[in-house]
């Protein structure tokens, strides 16, 4: 198997964005964009306790960049039977 890169690396993807690649629990790339808590969302959220506490985050897998469009390696056809997962975590309430 070819050793694939775990991060991809774009100049134009904002803070708080990642776009890595896991095999488990099947291989895929996945974009994640996360929302920290600033000192507004602190005034506004009781249950938040700190600023950088995770308020929420999603994650999709993803097969391009939609940054650069760049496609991303070491996705083969057979991988993607059920490919298209997302998930999203709230973090602001209990």
């Amino acid at each position: 198997m070819t050793e694939l890169p775990i991060e991809h690396e774009c100049e134009q993807m904002p803070d708080g964005v990642s776009l890595s690649y896991q095999e488990d629990p099947h291989p895929a790339w996945t974009l994640g964009v996360l929302k920290e808590a600033t000192e507004a969302d602190l005034e506004q959220n009781h249950y938040l306790e700190e600023e950088g506490d995770l308020v929420w985050a999603t994650y999709l897998e993803v097969l391009y960049c939609p940054y650069c469009g760049e496609r991303l390696p070491g996705m083969k056809k057979a991988d993607l039977s059920g490919y298209g997962h997302f998930h999203h975590y709230d973090g602001s309430s209990w």
